[in-house]
């Protein structure tokens, strides 16, 4: 064992080079540029790329802890209860991709650069019940090669009725908790991606739980940003007002809103970003680099909550050809961040009005139900906020 003044001198060099790399600038990878160009990364980043001391709650599934690009930036802190939270590639892949949006350290090439690389995350993982609906997918498709999603929907309804039930229940309750956790812990801004609308709650009393979370982070200033939903259909009954919820929906990379039908086992299905009277901006979300779980032994299982699963792991980065909405909210969280940390005196719907003021409009002259108030802009965004007068 080492002497304590080894040890001690240990740290210190150790906390030395943390402090000295967390000043370095992050540095993104090539591959980043087109994003950055559309969003006008660079005049906001010779403002700021974060303050470590503002914090973004991510609630999202999982997370990788340990990704070269994401160690110490993102830290666990709330884990839904009543559920599991297993080490594999479907229930860490998607909050990975979600945070590193937000706050990886990029290094430069063969790295990925977040937004708000010099902020910091703090997670609630969401985990999952035993996912009944997978397992049941998994083993009719098996058996049944050539069967359509409508035979499956069939043959399975009543045992998905009782278990989507439940799930829903499971991701409502949850999310309530961890919107409090994070809000009471000191965050400014909340990502939540997943689903979250009135219409999928299973419950009045889980719906109320939601909204009751929602108002109690309006009171301490906190900045919730979720996705609108992919369904492509008009969305009206998210969670919360919209003088401090932002309602972020996906365009491509020529501004014009993501939304495509596709086939699903003879099934015709339409995607694309959601719209209505409570979508606030937009953000790109085509061919983005993103971090993927960077451990092998995460791609492939025997069983679990989700069922056997076998992925190819294909390195610790992905580009994303279409990152849909969920990849939207996190990139105007960024926002959201930055602004905060160059101006932490602002209140909550400050933040959001400088975020609608700061869009490039990209659809019908001003506000529209299918674009919000535009695309979001980072330079002219923190423009707005360092001449914003203080109170």
């Amino acid at each position: 064992m080492l002497p304590v003044r080894v040890l001690c001198f240990t740290c210190l060099v150790l906390a030395l080079c943390e402090s000295v790399r967390a000043a370095e600038p992050a540095v993104p990878d090539p591959r980043q540029k087109p994003l950055l160009e559309k969003l006008h990364v660079d005049g906001a980043w010779k403002v700021t790329q974060g303050d470590p001391k503002v914090v973004v709650g991510v609630i999202d599934n999982g997370f990788d802890f340990f990704h070269p690009d994401l160690k110490g930036q993102v830290e666990p802190g709330y884990y839904y209860a009543g559920g599991y939270h297993p080490e594999v590639f479907v229930n860490l892949a998607h909050g990975t991709l979600v945070a590193s949006l937000i706050v990886a350290r990029g290094r430069g090439k063969d790295s990925m650069c977040g937004l708000a690389p010099r902020c910091k995350v703090l997670t609630a993982c969401q985990g999952t019940i035993d996912h009944k609906l997978l397992r049941l997918q998994k083993d009719f498709f098996e058996k049944n090669p050539r069967g359509t999603m409508q035979e499956f929907f069939v043959r399975h309804a009543s045992e998905i009725g009782p278990w989507a039930k439940d799930f829903a229940n499971y991701q409502a309750t949850g999310a309530a908790e961890a919107v409090r956790y994070l809000t009471d812990r000191g965050v400014r801004v909340i990502n939540l991606s997943g689903g979250l609308r009135r219409g999928l709650a299973p419950t009045k009393e889980a719906w109320t739980k939601v909204e009751e979370s929602f108002a109690y982070a309006a009171t301490k200033n906190v900045v919730i940003v979720i996705s609108a939903g992919n369904d492509g259909a008009r969305t009206e009954d998210y969670p919360g007002d919209g003088k401090t919820v932002i309602v972020a929906g996906a365009v491509l990379l020529d501004d014009k809103r993501w939304e495509k039908e596709v086939e699903l086992r003879g099934v015709k299905v339409k995607q694309g970003s959601n719209f209505g009277d409570r979508l606030t901006c937009m953000a790109p979300v085509q061919d983005l680099l993103v971090c993927v779980p960077h451990e092998k032994r995460v791609y492939e299982t025997d069983d679990g909550p989700y069922g056997a699963m076998k992925e190819e792991f294909k390195g610790v980065h992905d580009v994303l050809k279409v990152g849909a909405t969920s990849s939207a909210a996190p990139i105007v969280s960024a926002l959201a961040a930055l602004v905060l940390s160059t101006r932490p005196d602002l209140d909550g719907p400050t933040v959001v009005e400088l975020i609608k003021q700061g869009c490039d409009d990209v659809g019908d002259p001003g506000f529209d139900i299918y674009t919000g108030y535009g695309r979001v802009n980072f330079t002219k965004t923190l423009e707005l906020a360092i001449k914003r007068g203080k109170k």
